[in-house]
């Protein structure tokens, strides 16, 4: 008889995307131990690229991608994954986030499970820079990914490096629904501020020091709150919709912190400003309508069939 996961992390692969980092990503995955799981990768393009691996499930849909990204729907890509995930537990990533620890899963679902009714999201995570990627590709192919990992260099906060030379980072702080910390690399902070257009691109120069696509929360639960909205093209407010979903409905609380993940960063030339404008627009409408009515309209997508 098969083992029924414990935990079915999801991981959208979209077009293009660089599937390098995502299978490092998923590989990172694959050194969890001490809890049952599954993978599954949902990829969407014009033909299926993700290789075949042992202990993962792919599911590929037919999509011509626009480069834009403008007919690009995060919320279904991820709907389509979790109708068929098996797990109690839901682990939401995405194709550019490796897990730093091999017992990051077990330690987390253990927090899960202090109540029925408790979700997590956004853990912390670190940025390794674009032009280290090359080499902690190099070493994961000669060392294994669990060795790589082991030996990125954490000393300095907000980032992970191949070396120990430090980098130079500007910090910028903002009160939202929480405090929020992002940082920009020395580079592209100069990059952004020689031009006036860059004005209202910020996510393309910075980064929020947590993962904000991450979730962990029980099937059922994401079922009884209708999913991810379908409504959101592009980058953005998918998560946070869910997580103001599962806010309502559960005990959302924020992954402890000394659960860490990496982030490998990449060009971000995706995204727009004005899909940002519309999805902002689309969640100001469903908070303002309330949990109930938001959850109908996910329903009726029909998302669990397709």
């Amino acid at each position: 008889m098969a083992i029924c996961p414990k935990v079915s992390v999801v991981i959208p692969v979209y077009g293009k995307f660089d599937l390098s980092r995502a299978l490092t990503t998923v590989r990172s995955v694959l050194t969890q131990k001490g809890v049952d799981y599954e993978v599954i990768v949902s990829e969407q393009g014009e033909e299926p690229r993700f290789p075949t691996m042992n202990g993962v499930r792919t599911i590929f849909k037919y999509h011509r991608p626009q480069e834009d990204l403008s007919d690009f729907n995060p919320g279904n890509v991820r709907n389509r994954a979790i109708a068929l995930a098996k797990g109690e537990f839901i682990y939401t990533n995405d194709a550019d986030v490796v897990f730093l620890e091999p017992d990051y899963l077990t330690r987390a679902i253990k927090v899960a499970e202090r109540t029925p009714t408790t979700a997590l999201y956004r853990p912390f995570m670190r940025r390794l820079p674009q032009g280290q990627y090359e080499e902690f590709e190099r070493r994961i192919t000669s060392q294994g990914i669990e060795e790589a990992i082991a030996s990125l260099d954490k000393s300095q906060d907000y980032v992970a490096t191949v070396d120990c030379k430090p980098i130079k980072l500007r910090v910028f702080e903002k009160e939202s629904v929480y405090p929020k910390t992002f940082t920009a690399f020395e580079e592209d902070f100069q990059a952004y501020i020689k031009d006036p257009a860059n004005q209202g691109r910020e996510p393309i120069f910075w980064n929020e020091n947590r993962h904000c696509g991450a979730n962990l929360f029980r099937r059922e639960d994401f079922l009884e709150v209708g999913g991810y909205s379908e409504e959101f093209v592009n980058w953005g407010c998918e998560d946070s919709d869910l997580q103001w979903k599962l806010s309502e409905a559960y005990n959302l609380e924020f992954f402890p912190a000394n659960l860490e993940v990496l982030h490998l960063d990449h060009s971000k030339c995706y995204f727009s400003s004005e899909m940002w404008k519309r999805n902002e627009a689309i969640s100001e409408r469903r908070v303002k309508e309330g949990l109930a009515k938001a959850i109908e309209i996910d329903r009726e997508s029909k998302v669990w069939q397709r």
